[in-house]
């Protein structure tokens, strides 16, 4: 608006060459505070984008870790479950209680370091 009304040949009533001087003046303070606006904006569309960045690579990191937590927990429980629906059936063919500790406990944990050691040997731990 402030442009049109200078760009007009023919003057405003009231308006003289001083206060022509002071509208230019004002019109040239309007363009820089647009422009250190939009530069602000810039600035802070990019530290915007780089703490996404940062919270985005910190949820990755939780998420890996809840993922190799699971992952340790289903064989866990897949064994639990067999072994607590076969318990008669486990009595009756294992015949020593240290042998139905070994196999019952001993896959338990050969799992969990199975997966460890793999975890490791990928760099994932």
């Amino acid at each position: 608006m402030v442009s049109s009304m200078l760009s007009q040949v023919t003057p405003f009533p009231g308006m003289t060459a001083e206060s022509e001087r002071y509208v230019r003046d004002l019109y040239d303070h309007l363009i820089r505070i647009s422009d250190m606006v939009d530069s602000y904006r810039d600035l802070l569309s990019g530290s915007l984008d780089a703490y996404m960045s940062m919270v985005s690579n910190r949820l990755n990191d939780v998420m890996r870790q809840l993922t190799i937590i699971a992952t340790v927990f289903l064989p866990l429980s897949f064994l639990t479950g067999f072994f607590g629906q076969n318990f008669a059936w486990l009595v009756d063919r294992i015949g020593s209680p240290a042998a139905f500790f070994g196999i019952g406990v001993g896959t338990e944990v050969l799992a969990v370091v199975g997966l460890l050691v793999m975890f490791r040997r990928r760099g994932w731990m």
